[in-house]
């Protein structure tokens, strides 16, 4: 198996900024920061667990942004593969995935036509659909997994939603416009991140709204069940994600799948939090070590001391 290295200047992602975030030092680090740390666990439990489920020993399946490799690596011996934007991250993917069919460096947003119904399960992991110019170039996303996807087949997606960035605030799909008439639809919203540790900047993110991605998977699939993931501890949002299963050989408009919503589960920490303490409190001291010595290598703790610094001045 070899790492498939493609020239991306004419694609429509986003590709020299998402090449410049994630590159080798971003990759070998990524498992560890964004998968394996207490936080992150609770999440990556419930999507292997997931995976698990949907599939079988006959199964073909693609990850979409599939990143270093890791959820992919946890199911040695099935048929899977990987489609990412970074040749870093696909570099850990090949290290991590030596029996895997291919690793793709490429555009999701384009239709590659030779993977029309040839999986059986097609994810899309760590919101990696974000990285792409538009709503519209999320829809084609979407839609190319749908279309890789073989009848009977399934789509998982874990999804950002906004509610998750801003708790405690509910945001409807849709509401009427009373004034002028219609119909206003939250599609999607946009959102930014830099970060401390590397002053690395990941700039206008696109997220569609979860109900938006119902709209969209729901006239292919069977059944689409939205899972709520187990708050880190009391207090704390739910995240969510979408499993499509049972797909369709064509487009049904007029007989939409069901839709179930899982009640959200019990806190991973169901201790109550006293006033003042911080959730690090979860942490361990060997990975509070772990992250220090990180970020004083990395130069952000410096960075961030700099910049509160100026802010006071």
């Amino acid at each position: 198996m070899h790492l498939e290295i493609q020239n991306l200047n004419l694609f429509n992602m986003r590709c020299e900024e998402v090449q410049s975030i994630y590159d080798a030092d971003y990759a070998n680090e990524y498992n560890e920061r964004f998968l394996l740390n207490p936080f992150s666990a609770v999440s990556t439990k419930l999507e292997l667990s997931v995976i698990r489920n949907l599939l079988s020993e006959d199964s073909r399946w693609l990850d979409v942004g599939c990143g270093t490799g890791y959820f992919l690596s946890q199911f040695p011996g099935v048929q899977r593969a990987g489609l990412d934007l970074s040749p870093e991250m696909l570099k850990v993917a090949l290290a991590a995935n030596p029996d895997a069919l291919f690793l793709r460096q490429g555009d999701f947003t384009q239709a590659i036509e030779e993977w029309n119904a040839s999986w059986s399960l097609v994810t899309c992991m760590w919101t990696a659909y974000n990285y792409v110019d538009s709503m519209t170039d999320v829809e084609r996303v979407v839609a190319n997994m749908v279309a890789w996807t073989r009848p009977g087949g399934a789509v998982f997606i874990p999804v950002m939603d906004l509610e998750d960035l801003r708790p405690n605030r509910q945001l409807p799909y849709e509401e009427r416009a009373d004034v002028f008439g219609g119909t206003i639809y939250l599609t999607g919203f946009t959102w930014s991140w830099r970060e401390d540790r590397n002053d690395r900047f990941h700039k206008h993110l696109v997220a569609p709204h979860i109900e938006h991605f119902v709209h969209l998977l729901e006239p292919w699939f069977d059944n689409i069940e939205i899972v709520r993931y187990s708050p880190f501890m009391r207090g704390w949002v739910s995240r969510k994600a979408i499993v499509a299963t049972g797909k369709r050989s064509k487009y049904d408009d007029e007989n939409k799948a069901a839709v179930r919503w899982q009640p959200i589960p019990p806190p991973e920490n169901d201790e109550p939090k006293e006033n003042g303490s911080s959730p690090l409190a979860f942490i361990s001291h060997k990975q509070l070590l772990g992250e220090l010595y990180l970020r004083i290598r990395s130069g952000s703790l410096i960075r961030s001391a700099a910049r509160k610094l100026l802010k006071k001045q």
